[in-house]
């Protein structure tokens, strides 16, 4: 049985990948205008009533942040599974299990590497359950954040302007794991360097609320662990790590850190024996995602619920 952190992980990558390559198709010509959206809850609302068209060309308010979410969708449907799945869970359940359900809530993000030069962001409203996938073309966003910030913030209030289609269908292995195949999101925003395009910079973040995490190995069992810092809070950021990493120093004997929410900077440390960079993740999720584990961990799922 692979680890619910690795699944997740490895097919995360693989459709980041697919999705970075897909940016740079040519864009569609504009002979609609832009979509005024509004913010992230009226594009869920949206969702729900079917009304929103890929190929077009959308604005969406809301908090952009480089630390993306690690699952994604109708935030109603992502919190009724995930106590649904809490409910169901016996006292027998694995360890490994908790894993899975905190991954199931929505609530945690991951920031990686930009691939094929596209950046893989969030856009949300309040907390990391309410995203929207977004990849942003790397050239574009670095210009945007020599004007606007300082490279050490990776959240902003923004109207972000891009065009909205259809995530590769790479997606559906990692949708797979948590049974999201009905329910899940067709679609992203693509920020392009093209006209149509835009980041209007709306001032700083006030509040966004996720989970940082770190997947750990200690007597060839996993743990994992996770704190819900204010990403708007650099202080309060810095508390919730150095509280994981007490945490970790804690657990007796050796434990080696198999991977964490910031795989750039990483902050929580490295373990001498374990390559965390997205490349490494990538190459993973390459050799394995397409083999049976995660019939393995739908399976596991299936039994607890």
């Amino acid at each position: 049985m692979v680890d619910p952190i690795s699944a997740t992980l490895g097919a995360l990558t693989l459709g980041v990948n697919a999705a970075s390559a897909y940016h740079q198709r040519k864009s569609v010509v504009l002979d609609g205008g832009v979509d005024e959206i509004g913010g992230v809850k009226e594009f869920w609302n949206a969702h729900r009533r079917d009304t929103l068209d890929t190929g077009t060309y959308v604005t969406v308010e809301g908090t952009l942040s480089l630390y993306a979410p690690m699952i994604f969708g109708d935030p109603r449907l992502i919190k009724q599974r995930h106590f649904e799945f809490r409910d169901a869970l016996s006292t027998e359940a694995p360890a490994s299990i908790d894993a899975l359900v905190s991954i199931g809530s929505g609530q945690p993000v991951v920031r990686l590497e930009p691939m094929e030069g596209v950046y893989y962001a969030g856009l949300y409203e309040g907390i990391g359950r309410n995203s929207i996938p977004v990849f942003v073309d790397e050239t574009r966003l670095d210009a945007w954040r020599d004007e606007h910030t300082t490279a050490s913030t990776h959240v902003w209030d923004v109207a972000l302007t891009g065009q909205l289609d259809d995530l590769p269908t790479e997606w559906d292995d990692f949708f797979s794991i948590f049974g999201l195949d009905q329910e899940a999101p067709e679609y992203a925003i693509y920020v392009k360097d093209d006209d149509a395009s835009n980041i209007e910079y709306r001032g700083e973040t006030r509040f966004f609320e996720a989970d940082i995490w770190a997947a750990y190995e200690h007597d060839n069992d996993r743990g994992w662990i996770t704190r819900c810092p204010d990403f708007a809070e650099r202080t309060e950021i810095r508390g919730a790590i150095d509280a994981v990493i007490d945490n970790l120093e804690a657990v007796e004997g050796p434990v080696e850190l198999i991977s964490q929410y910031d795989l750039v900077d990483r902050p929580l440390g490295t373990s001498p024996s374990i390559d965390q960079t997205s490349t490494h993740v990538q190459e993973m999720s390459n050799r394995r995602v397409r083999e049976n584990y995660i019939d393995e961990v739908s399976a596991l799922v299936d039994s607890y619920t």
